[in-house]
């Protein structure tokens, strides 16, 4: 399924292809589910590109690269979730995929792509299928909460969790009932950071189950204007300095009051065509861009305004993906993470 750019539409086109060979770093999936991200249709309208865009999908390995072979990491046969390497051939739109070794997420064994086991045991059959099926929407957007919180902003690693003891450390989540903003919860939330001050609208029932009000967590509805939102924020911290912030929508200049939140610190936002320059952000406060496509590429596109100060740390955003995606795997299996939401 290619996207093409018609005039100010996009529309699609199903074509019949070969099936794509690994190179030795890639694994090649026959895919099962395959999620959708408002990027895949972006990076048509903004390259013009007729491209498979597609880039999250769950399914089973039918063919391993020389290197991942050797390496044993994964067999053919193999259940798993995929980030596929943006704006390259193999995209998820298809019924064969492919990705780098270092994005394919190993499905435990509770998770079945099936949902046709007898009538008596209808309802198991049918939640595994579920999980499966939400686990597509994992690797991608968890990759893209990580690298700004964890990459960009320095906070200690889920793996690393931070003691109990340990001073509060305020995050605010804007938009934190998108994929994004929840993930970015669920890894926190792993992390040991709080208070998490999760900023959501009318649909942020699916994000309380994530919050710990013992521990200063807080809902803000942003519904009631900026200057209610930053006030109820502030009531929120209950005195605490926020430095730490991610804007999960990254739209309409939503940063900016996200930034007057902060006493000092970093906003983390997800957009890569603005310069993030708006005289209304405090001089204390920086705008951080993060783009999940260093995941592989181990940079940004050049033809982004906002680039990284440190290019050597975005290098190492490669082997950072590869041990977050093997630490949710781990989680996965001991059932202490979970997928989003899906229609």
């Amino acid at each position: 399924l290619l996207f093409y750019q018609r005039g100010p539409l996009v529309t699609t086109q199903t074509h019949d292809v070969s099936v794509p060979k690994p190179a030795k770093d890639q694994v090649l999936i026959r895919v099962v589910v395959a999620a959708s991200n408002p990027k895949d249709y972006k990076h048509v309208l903004s390259t013009g590109t007729a491209i498979n865009s597609g880039d999250d999908a769950a399914g089973i390995i039918e063919d391993l690269g020389s290197s991942v072979e050797s390496s044993g990491q994964f067999r053919r046969g193999d259940r798993v979730a995929i980030f596929h390497a943006m704006m390259t051939p193999g995209g998820t739109y298809a019924e064969y995929a492919l990705a780098p070794a270092t994005t394919v997420l190993l499905l435990p064994q509770w998770i079945s792509f099936e949902c046709s086991l007898p009538w008596s045991d209808i309802f198991r059959p049918c939640i595994l299928a579920y999980f499966s099926t939400a686990a597509s929407t994992i690797p991608l957007t968890t990759l893209a909460a990580a690298l700004p919180l964890f990459r960009r902003q320095s906070l200690p690693a889920p793996w690393m969790k931070r003691s109990t003891n340990a001073a509060p450390l305020p995050l605010i989540v804007y938009g934190a009932s998108s994929a994004l903003g929840s993930f970015a919860i669920k890894l926190a939330r792993h992390a040991n950071i709080h208070p998490i001050i999760a900023i959501a609208g009318g649909s942020s029932d699916y994000i309380k189950q994530f919050l710990d009000y013992s521990r200063g967590d807080a809902l803000v509805d942003y519904r009631n204007g900026a200057d209610v939102l930053k006030s109820d924020v502030k009531k929120a911290l209950n005195g605490l300095q926020a430095f730490h912030a991610l804007d999960a929508i990254s739209e309409s200049k939503s940063w900016v009051q996200v930034a007057q939140m902060l006493s000092g610190g970093v906003v983390s936002v997800v957009q890569g065509s603005e310069k993030y320059d708006e005289p209304d952000i405090p001089a204390n406060v920086e705008i951080s861009y993060s783009f999940v496509g260093s995941a592989h590429s181990g940079k940004f596109l050049s033809s982004m305004p906002k680039q990284p100060s440190d290019k050597s740390s975005v290098e190492a955003d490669v082997e950072f993906s590869y041990v977050l995606i093997n630490y949710i795997s781990r989680l996965l299996s001991k059932h202490e993470f979970e997928g989003h939401p899906f229609e």
